[in-house]
């Protein structure tokens, strides 16, 4: 598995200073953090005054990144390791995504587990810099900044984006 927790996205990056600039977007709410890398968008919310943060990640390395992050910038979050596309909703009022849409099958899940939290209620912000696979149709754009993007030095457009639940389907009567 390669180190992405190990570069700053910037996904994640215009999705955490859109969350400091916006602190009512997460404050008193619970927000769950999917695919955290290192954690700075759950760090981000945890500063901006969330009630509870569960930043989960597939790859073990992140999770240990996470929570030494966390402890570095003195916040209190729940790091933990798992494939949360794969599980049930997460018992929250926010979930956060940054830069999850660079494979099409990963995007395709992702879309199918927001799909789930947006038809229980849960909202969505999305952070992506216009990955191949985003599902632009789907979403809603909030805000824009010129962040760094994997490391590169140079600074990129990326955009946060309120995540749009599908059409519902039409009944005839």
């Amino acid at each position: 598995m390669r180190p992405y927790w190990a570069y700053g996205w910037a996904g994640g990056r215009v999705l955490a200073r859109y969350i400091i600039d916006h602190p009512e977007v997460v404050q008193g709410r619970r927000v769950v953090d999917i695919g955290t890398g290192s954690g700075v968008v759950a760090i981000a919310a945890a500063r901006a005054g969330a009630l509870d943060v569960v930043a989960i990640d597939v790859d073990p390395l992140a999770v240990v990144a996470a929570r030494l992050n966390a402890r570095a910038n003195d916040v209190a979050i729940s790091v933990q390791h798992a494939d949360a596309l794969a599980a049930e909703v997460p018992d929250a009022d926010l979930v956060t995504v940054g830069d999850l849409s660079y494979e099409a099958g990963l995007a395709k899940r992702l879309a199918d587990f927001l799909d789930r939290c947006s038809a229980a209620g849960v909202g969505i912000l999305v952070g992506d810099p216009g990955r191949k696979h985003l599902p632009i149709d789907r979403l809603s754009a909030l805000a824009r900044y010129d962040v760094e993007d994997f490391g590169q030095g140079a600074l990129v457009p990326a955009a946060v984006y309120a995540f749009i639940p599908p059409p519902s389907p039409v009944q005839l009567v």
